[in-house]
């Protein structure tokens, strides 16, 4: 934990001649809430105040260690580093601020006028830094998005081509067992097609498509082939179900039953 013991002459002052207590400081908040962590929060509850030396956090003991962390600034001063009783969280003296105070109060008012012009630039440019990311952060949403969008589009538009394609074989097929099995086969893949296509419009999986309903209907595809002895050509050669952006090794609608 990154903390130090120091001289804390304000704890020295609040008693009359008490002699000086040495003081643990915590540099940053972070510090501050380890010491809230589950272990450490017995151990928290009865810690003395910074500035009084008496026990300060005893209230906090029946308390959520939870709610005990949005109350940070409520007994922790960022400037000095201490841990303060009620009473004096606001009271205290604090050397850091008080140095601060003197070092202004020697400064002519051109000099303050030119350190509020510069912490008053600093902040714009703190600002202009936090949106610039913030909508650095956006696009790489938007861009995420529409990726699997038109991926979803993608195995959308073959489920079309696939049921359009079985229905036709089930038409051009005389009646009996194997026009039957392929009619069930355009239902199922009708079905498939209606469910990938509502993914495009409002996706209920993030950041994949529906592989459920895609290895449905590449086994609804390849019954159908076995059937008619036909496969469907793209671009010259027979439809391929493999997803592009994933292994080989996780599309195990890819081996043959």
């Amino acid at each position: 934990m990154a903390e130090h013991a120091s001289k804390d002459p304000a704890a020295a002052a609040d008693g009359a001649g008490s002699p000086e207590k040495k003081v643990v400081r915590y540099r940053s908040e972070e510090d501050v809430r380890k010491l809230l962590a589950n272990d450490n929060f017995k151990k928290f509850c009865k810690k003395k105040c910074g500035h009084c030396g008496a026990v300060a956090f005893k209230r906090f003991s029946k308390i959520s260690p939870l709610i005990v962390r949005a109350q940070i600034g409520s007994f922790w001063c960022q400037s000095c580093g201490r841990l303060l009783c009620e009473a004096h969280r606001n009271q205290h003296t604090c050397e850091t601020e008080d140095a601060e105070f003197e070092r202004k109060r020697r400064m002519d008012v051109g000099a303050i006028r030119d350190e509020i012009k510069r912490q008053e630039d600093a902040k714009d440019a703190a600002r202009e830094a936090e949106a610039a990311e913030k909508r650095l952060l956006n696009e790489k949403k938007a861009a995420v998005w529409l990726a699997w969008k038109e991926r979803r589009k993608h195995v959308a538009g073959i489920s079309t081509s696939v049921a359009n394609m079985v229905q036709r074989w089930a038409v051009q097929t005389d009646e009996g067992r194997v026009r039957d099995s392929l009619l069930e086969l355009y239902t199922s893949s009708s079905r498939i097609n209606l469910r990938l296509w509502n993914e495009v419009q409002a996706p209920e999986i993030r950041e994949n498509v529906d592989v459920d309903a895609w290895a449905r209907l590449s086994r609804n595809y390849a019954r159908a082939c076995d059937l008619t002895g036909l496969v469907v050509m793209v671009e010259g050669v027979p439809l391929d179900f493999a997803l592009p952006w994933m292994p080989l090794e996780e599309q195990p609608w890819l081996e043959p039953e």
